[in-house]
Order: structure tokens, then sequence, then C-alpha cells
């Protein structure tokens, strides 16, 4: 019987798919009163503070909890990210509040990697113009270019830096690391050097950064003058370590021969967006981690961290912890 003094919000709009009737089963059997997002999109911050309003966990996916929303709900104990990222959650008001944060890391390491590197190639193979150009009856052999013993710089040497790492190993492709928390003795296949000396040598950049203020528009007007002219990059971490008016002057100036983008300054972006101008950005809708694989692992674990954590059991993924 559910105890209806017991409620658990679940945000991520996905739980509605077929392969995740698993989670949906262990969270309505656990003795809880479930809710689930049927707006389609994430939550604003009044949809988010009237939805979870009395309850004592949420499952949560791109939505916004800030300070705000927070001191709005005083019932809440635990938020569960379905994903990595925890850029979205005070984590300071949270622990304040007495609001254990939990996320997945790991689980969508692979997904988001593959992600990046087929941007790589459909940017060096112009495969989004020509895919366009073809269906208009243009017969148009662009010519591109070749990832193999290209030099590739990863910005961020976390689970998903190293899983891209992996994938190009077949590519015989020389690979550039900057990450402050990198020890070279931890993986001799790759080069770990400084963010100006990966910038200047890369072909090809991959972003794999959580958004802070210190990589907040880290990718600014400097950054790219440091490129050489046409070099790659492409981004699927978060929006805001891009300055995107930068990248416009830049891909103007032909400093980036070409944009992936699955994240955004504004999520979702204009569809005015002035990159959306150029032929040579692509852009996708923040769906790096969304494979059926992915969503399996990111259900699982943040269903577990969910239960456990009100269970009052340990927790290995936690990203703030209770403080009061």
């Amino acid at each position: 019987m559910k105890n209806n003094l017991q409620k658990l919000l679940v945000t991520p709009t996905s739980f509605a798919s077929a392969e995740l009737k698993f989670a949906r089963k262990l969270l309505e059997e656990s003795g809880y009163e479930v809710t689930y997002n049927q707006s389609g999109k994430p939550l604003d911050a009044d949809q988010l503070v009237e939805a979870a309003r009395d309850c004592v966990g949420v499952l949560a996916g791109l939505d916004d909890f800030s300070t705000p929303v927070l001191n709005q709900l005083p019932d809440l104990r635990v938020i569960s990210r379905y994903g990595v990222g925890v850029d979205r959650v005070d984590l300071r008001t949270a622990g304040d509040n007495g609001v254990i944060v939990t996320n997945t890391p790991g689980a969508n390491s692979t997904a988001v990697a593959e992600m990046a590197l087929s941007s790589m190639f459909i940017l060096a193979r112009h495969v989004s113009q020509l895919n366009e150009t073809t269906r208009q009856g243009q017969w148009l052999r662009v010519v591109g270019t070749e990832l193999s013993q290209a030099t590739l710089g990863i910005v961020g040497y976390g689970s998903i830096g190293r899983a891209l790492r992996r994938l190009v190993t077949g590519l015989e492709m020389k690979v550039l690391v900057y990450d402050p928390f990198f020890d070279p003795d931890t993986d001799p296949t790759v080069q770990g050097v400084e963010l100006a000396e990966l910038v200047r040598e890369s072909n090809f950049i991959s972003l794999h950064l959580p958004l802070t203020p210190a990589t907040e528009h880290l990718f600014d007007d400097s950054m790219f003058r440091l490129m050489s002219p046409g070099t790659f990059l492409i981004n699927t971490s978060r929006g805001g370590i891009i300055d995107e008016s930068a990248a416009v002057v830049a891909l103007e100036a032909g400093q980036l021969a070409g944009l992936a983008l699955d994240a955004y300054e504004q999520e979702p972006p204009s569809p005015e967006h002035e990159l959306f101008r150029f032929s040579n950005v692509i852009a996708t809708p923040h769906s790096g981690a969304q494979t059926v694989q992915s969503r399996i692992r990111m259900a699982r674990g943040a269903v577990d961290n969910l239960l456990r954590a009100l269970a009052g059991e340990s927790v290995t993924n936690l990203a703030a912890e209770a403080v009061s």
C-alpha cells in the first residue's frame, strides 16, 4: 500500500519509454507515491516547485534546482540526478537545506563519447551539408579531411574523455589531454599538456567538462585566436563553456572549420540562433546520452541512489551531502 505522506517526483520524460518500464516498476513498488512529468519537456521553476511540493525525493533530469526553488521545498531530502552533471543544482543550498544530491557518473560515458566521435566524422567529411545538397539534386563532391593520424585534443579527462580516447585508438590519432587533475602515470597512451598548447596543436578539440565558474566561457575570443585555421570543435558537455558570440567570429574568420554543438548557453536555443546560419555547424538537442543502453544504466543508477539515500543507506555517487 502506498504511503501518501511519502511522495516522489520523476522529471525526465524518457521514463515513459518502454525500455525504462523496469525502473518505473522499481519506484512504484518501493512504497512511495510516484508522480511523473508528463509535459514532454523539462519543468520551469514554477512548475518544478508545484510538482515537487511535499515530495521527499526527486529523480531529476535537466531541471533547475536553484536556491529559490530549493527553499520552497522543505520536505525534500534527496535529488537523484538521472545523468552526470549537477550544475543545475545549487549544491551549497541543497546541503544547507539537508538535501542529498546524487548522480550517475560513468553511466552515459560510452554514449556521449560515441556522439563526440560521430560528430568529428560528420564535420570532417561534410556529411550534414552533403546529405542536404544531394537530396536537393546537387552532386557536390566536397573534399574532406581524415581523422586518421590527426591530433585530437581532449579537454576534460574524466570517464567520457577516457572513453573517447579508447574509441579513437584504431584511428592512430595523437591524443593530447588537458585536465588539471590528470596524472600522466595513470595513462601513458596520452600526452598531458597545458590548455593553450592543446588548442594550438589540435586538429580536433572535444570538450568534456562540467560547467563551473572556472570553465564558463573557457573558449572565448582569446582561445579561438590560438587555434590553427581549420580546427574542428566538438562540445557534448555544457553550453556555457563556449562563448557562442566568439564562436561566430571564429567561424567567420576560418579559425573554426566546423563546430558541433550538443549543448547551448540557453536551452533550447532559438531557431534564429546566430550559429545556425553556418552550414559547417551541426546542432543536436543535448542528446549525447540518449541511447537505449545509456538510459537503462542511468535509470538503474538513479533509482538505486534515490531509494538507498531515502532509506539512510550509503550512496557512492554523492554530489552534495546533507549538512543539516
